[in-house]
């Protein structure tokens, strides 16, 4: 695809992960759509992070966060405004820039600047295509590697979690009471962060509970 004379690639969300050396923060990986072993890596926090899985994994709040707010406004309630697509344009000082593209009730199409982890979590709201500029795809893209099983998605060995933290919390837990642990479990469900939830679910099913 050309957008004003410039070729992008469609690229699509493999999953977030656990960034590599960043405390609290994840990686966004996003794929060529038309060959899943090349990929681009986008740093984004910890609140990012929970809302792009949860479009991802169908796992949202009851009550609108900031992307699904804007995508709702626009796509139900402002007349003859479209959300078209979502694009990743540019990287400068370890920074990247993304835009959200609006076409108006004249068929003019505009962009509004945004970050893109917002970008992407609007995009699968609505369910938006994703575009990349190919050259800087090309110029920042990695080169997955298969696993023996591969099928759909290539097996990133570059940003596994970081193992080091699981055990800890896990020794920690374990010295914990019964309603310490519900407590804690309880504080993870409201701040949405499920993967901790289900972590702690197990060590409360450890014990018969």
């Amino acid at each position: 695809m050309r957008i004003n004379d410039i070729e992008y690639i469609e690229v699509e969300v493999l999953d977030v992960r656990a960034a590599e050396h960043a405390t609290e923060a994840f990686s966004l990986i996003l794929t060529d759509r038309h060959n899943v072993t090349r990929y681009v890596p986008i740093i984004i926090g910890l609140n990012e992070a929970r809302a792009i899985l949860g479009e991802k994994h169908g796992r949202m709040p009851q009550r609108p966060l900031t992307h699904t707010l804007f995508a709702d406004l626009l796509t139900d309630h402002i007349p003859d405004y479209n959300l078209e697509f979502v694009s990743i344009d540019e990287f400068h000082d370890g920074i990247y820039y993304a835009s959200i593209v609006i076409q108006s009730p004249t068929g003019v199409y505009f962009n509004v600047d945004a970050r893109p982890s917002d970008a992407v979590a609007i995009a699968l709201h609505a369910k938006l295509p994703i575009f990349f500029r190919k050259d800087l795809f090309e110029e920042l893209m990695r080169i997955a590697r298969k696993s023996s099983d591969y099928q759909e998605a290539a097996d990133f060995m570059d940003f596994q979690p970081n193992a080091s933290a699981a055990p800890t919390a896990e020794t920690e837990w374990e010295t914990m009471s019964l309603s310490e642990l519900k407590d804690l479990l309880q504080n993870a469900i409201e701040e949405e962060n499920y993967e901790l939830a289900a972590k702690i679910q197990e060590e409360i099913d450890k014990r018969g509970v």
